[in-house]
């Protein structure tokens, strides 16, 4: 089967080579062309050239909106957007005669190359058991009942996961600014049910990549589009909130491009 990837950012160039690792023939297209250059895929000029099963990783609701008149069979929407905009895509290639799926992923651009990312797919068995030979490939697949189910179930996991890294950062800062060792704070987290967290995340917070994969801005989109979708169900996610008020901030402050880890490390005010 052909398959095309819509948006070649470290998340969806990752998902480029691993399709092409899987033997599939692979088509992308990114609006800055420069992206598509040392891909295993065929560059597309426009996105009518888009064939077979698309996937989508762009960056939000704008973008997606941008490249929502893409063709092809099936299109999932692999990135993570709003409730609301995977409802009005639903309608609209619905009545274009075309299969969607939402498979919005947990995990980083390394998990989508090695295979061992989670797919949360929602949509109609009918569509799904077109592609579901070409998810199989990809990782594991946890298959939800509708499109807006599985995207409300990954701003849920983001929320959770953003929401406990901000924490996370200000046990740090409490316990540093006690004077606290860094060993002896990741040393208590590792005995503890939280061993995994400090193990995987506290020297990512200490010492942050210079090229994050998933920067705080991303983050404050993510949230932001969690508690919009727990106000639409009348689900009103407080803590959440809570958390995007902080990371809009910081944003705001120009931390935009830190590592999203490092959300409740960070000071607002540098002394």
């Amino acid at each position: 089967m052909e398959v095309t990837v819509v948006g070649t950012g470290r998340m969806g160039s990752a998902l480029v080579r691993r399709l092409a690792a899987l033997g599939y023939t692979v088509y992308a297209w990114n609006r800055t062309r420069e992206k598509l250059r040392d891909l295993p895929a065929k560059p597309l000029n426009d996105l009518s050239e888009a064939r077979g099963l698309v996937f989508i990783f762009v960056s939000d609701d704008e973008a997606l909106y941008r490249v929502s008149d893409v063709t092809g069979e099936v299109v999932a929407l692999a990135g993570t957007y709003s409730v609301d905009a995977v409802k009005a895509l639903s309608i609209k290639y619905l009545n274009r005669g075309m299969g969607l799926l939402a498979s919005p992923v947990i995990g980083g651009p390394g998990d989508v190359e090695r295979g061992t990312a989670i797919y949360l797919v929602g949509g109609s068995e009918t569509v799904f058991n077109k592609v579901s030979g070409v998810f199989k490939g990809l990782g594991e697949v946890i298959r939800l009942p509708s499109v807006e189910s599985a995207m409300a179930l990954k701003l849920a996991y983001n929320a959770l996961l953003i929401g406990s890294m901000a924490l996370l950062g200000e046990y740090l800062n409490l316990g540093m600014s006690y004077g606290v060792d860094n060993e002896v704070l990741k040393g208590v987290l590792t005995r503890t049910v939280f061993r995994e967290i400090a193990e995987k995340y506290m020297d990512r917070i200490l010492n942050p990549p210079q090229k994050p994969s998933f920067t705080l801005a991303l983050a404050t989109k993510d949230v932001k589009y969690a508690v919009r979708a727990g106000e639409s169900s009348g689900t009103p996610l407080l803590i959440s909130s809570a958390v995007k008020s902080l990371y809009e901030l910081l944003t705001t402050y120009g931390f935009g491009n830190e590592d999203y880890v490092r959300g409740g490390f960070l000071e607002v005010k540098r002394s």
